[in-house]
Formats: C-alpha cells, sequence, structure tokens
C-alpha cells in the first residue's frame, strides 16, 4: 500500500497576525456577551478575552466553534496572514477528488484520506473534499474541522469517535485504523494526536525512536485464538497451531497481536518454522473474515472481535494497551473532554458489552 506525505499550499489558514480578528464584531452584531460565547464554545470567559483581544490565537477546532456560534466563516473571523501550508497523508489514491479529515497537529493543519477503520466498518466521516493531481493537494471544500486523530486497531476507538461525534461542545475525534507500528509512526511523524497500542507501551514507544510522548495506561484486552464455528480442526490450544494440518492467520510484524505471539511462542519455546502460514493479513478483520470463510483454521485475534463475528474461540492471553499521545495531543484531549469520556461509567458499560476488556478505573 502507497502510503506518503505531501505538502499543502493553499490560502486558507488562521493567520499568524495578533489583534486583527473581527470576533467583537460579529458578537456584538448578533447581540451575544462574552459570557454567553465562552459558554456555548466551551472555554473560561478569561480565554474569550484573551482571544477577542488579539492576545491569544486559538487551536483550529476551537476557532471553527466561535465561527459555528457566530454565524460567520473562520476566514471572516481571522483575516491575518496564511499560516503555514497544510501537511497531507495519501494512501493508496489515484489523481482525482477524495474525501478527506482535518485537524490541528502542533500549529499545521493535516489533511487525512477518510477511510474504513477496519475490514466491514464504515467510512470515517469527513470534514472536507479534497483534489489530488499526483503531487499537490487542494481543499475543495472544507464542512469543518476534526479536534484530535486517534490511530489504532482498537474497537474501543469506534466508541470514542461516536460518542465525540454525539457531544454538544463540537470537538470531534476521528478514528484511523493502524497496526502498533503504523500508528506510532503516524505519532513520530506528527500525523495524529495519539496511538492507542498494545503490549508493553515502554517497549513499543523505545522501538519506535526517541518520541516526545506521554503514555497513559488504558487497559487490557484479551486475546482468543479463533477457529471456524463448530471447531472442525479440534483446536483446544495455542500449542495445535503447529501440528501441520492447521492454516494459521499470521500478523505481520509491528502489530499488537504479533508482538505477544512472537513472545508466547518464545515462551513456551515454540518452533515458529512449524506453523502453516497461507498468508500474513493486516488487521483483525482480515483474520476473522480469513478463518470464518474457511480459507485458514486459525488466527488469534481480540475476543470482543471474535464475539462479534460469531467465531468459536479459547482465551490465550491478554497484553495492556496504552494511549500515546503527543504533548499537544495530550493537551487537546484535556481541554476537548477525552479523558471524561473514558472515563465515564457509560462509556465502561459499553466496551464490556463488547467482550475481553479490563479498563483502568
Amino acid at each position: 500500500m502507497l502510503k506518503s506525505s505531501y505538502t499543502l499550499h493553499t490560502s486558507t489558514g488562521l493567520g499568524n497576525s495578533m489583534g486583527s480578528n473581527k470576533i467583537t464584531h460579529y458578537r456584538l452584531r448578533r447581540g451575544i456577551s462574552p459570557s454567553q460565547l465562552a459558554r456555548v464554545v466551551g472555554v473560561s470567559r478569561q480565554s474569550l478575552y484573551a482571544i477577542e483581544a488579539g492576545e491569544q490565537v486559538p487551536k483550529v477546532y476551537l476557532a471553527v466553534s466561535i465561527a459555528k456560534a457566530l454565524g460567520a466563516e473562520v476566514t471572516e473571523l481571522f483575516p491575518g496572514e496564511p499560516s503555514a501550508p497544510y501537511r497531507g497523508d495519501v494512501q493508496n489514491h489515484a489523481p482525482g477528488v477524495f474525501r478527506a479529515c482535518l485537524a490541528e497537529i502542533e500549529g499545521e493543519t493535516v489533511i487525512r484520506q477518510s477511510l474504513s477503520a477496519g475490514f466491514g466498518s464504515a467510512v470515517v466521516p469527513a470534514d472536507a473534499i479534497v483534489r489530488w493531481d499526483g503531487s499537490n493537494l487542494d481543499v475543495e471544500c472544507e464542512l469543518g474541522r476534526s479536534g484530535l486523530f486517534m490511530d489504532g486497531c482498537d474497537p474501543a476507538l469506534g466508541i470514542i469517535s461516536g460518542r465525540s461525534a454525539e457531544s454538544s461542545n463540537a470537538f470531534r475525534v476521528r478514528w484511523f485504523y493502524g497496526s502498533n507500528k503504523d500508528s506510532m509512526e503516524k505519532l513520530t511523524n506528527r500525523l495524529t494526536h495519539c496511538a492507542l497500542v498494545h503490549g508493553e507501551a515502554d517497549e513499543i514507544v523505545n522501538g519506535i525512536g526517541e518520541a516526545d510522548v506521554i503514555s497513559v495506561p488504558f487497559g487490557q484486552w484479551d486475546l482468543a485464538l479463533c477457529f471456524s464455528p463448530g471447531n472442525p480442526k479440534m483446536i483446544m490450544s495455542l500449542a495445535d497451531v503447529l501440528r501441520g494440518d492447521v492454516r494459521f492467520a499470521w500478523r505481520e510484524e509491528g502489530s499488537g497481536v504479533r508482538h505477544f505471539l512472537d513472545r508466547a511462542l518464545e515462551k513456551l519455546s515454540f518452533d515458529k518454522t512449524g506453523l502453516v502460514i497461507t498468508k500474513t493479513f493486516h488487521d483483525h478483520y482480515q483474520v476473522v473474515a480469513a478463518v470464518g470463510l474457511g480459507l485458514c483454521d486459525a488466527g488469534v485475534v481480540p475476543v470482543s472481535i471474535a464475539q462479534s463475528q460469531g467465531l468459536g474461540y479459547i482465551p490465550v492471553g491478554a497484553h495492556q494497551s496504552s494511549l500515546v499521545f503527543s504533548k499537544d495531543g495530550y493537551d487537546l484531549a484535556l481541554a476537548g473532554g477525552l479523558f471524561d469520556l473514558v472515563t465515564s461509567a457509560t462509556f465502561a458499560r459499553e466496551v464490556a458489552a463488547m467482550g475481553g476488556y479490563l479498563l483502568v478505573s
């Protein structure tokens, strides 16, 4: 799969000049007090005063919220000099238009293609329509802005994204599917704010490089050795995948499950050369599809995914999961209420209903 990053040259931005916004003009025209506007967009009166006075430049998601509350365009409220060029991530897309998500990451607006979060999952909602000519990007139509990008393979990210979309504070979380390695590379390349990774967080972070990150424990994920309903090959343990008659769905290097399997097989002194591997798969949903269709006899996936696809399974272990943020991403998550969401009783019940989770309390 082609994965490239490109720079987008555009004149759209909040600008870098101070004191040049028109918030006061539009606020007075609509008869809205500073206190009312601050309450609507979810900031303190002091923060709004600083932004309106031009003493503070708001994050893009907050500027969009203010513009929406005042019935104006962002460029009308902040008509200063253009900000730095946008950066983009285009994956396997031929020249033409595509749907994309936009978010501010460390002072730059990042464009990422709106794709399905995983096999069989819904396409991520879009913030813009973007044209790609093979070397340059152009935003043809901007529909809004996202507050936070999160990468990872955990279906719990879909719950976080969905709940943020239902919130009234305009802080939208977008989920992009990726393995541990892919997600951490996006984080170190400043293409996402957060990576949800599985395994020992310190080991994973140290293996990627010296990133300036903040790791927050998220929970524990139970893993299962799944097989077709009825268990026709009579698979009873992880050792059975070495029998020679079991076609095993292997995972790619850099994934959390591969990390788990490598350590589990090494601990049990298994000889991996005995594995009958028909294909190496990129994500959990590809594994359950291959097992469900009979292309493979077994594979290791999270319990929640095995249950959701109606496959038989046996538990084989668990590994911890952590939210790894850039410092900028952590501040955004804190301001946007992400931690309130993931520590709420409602979120805990919904995740528990998926099966195989033990969240950090």
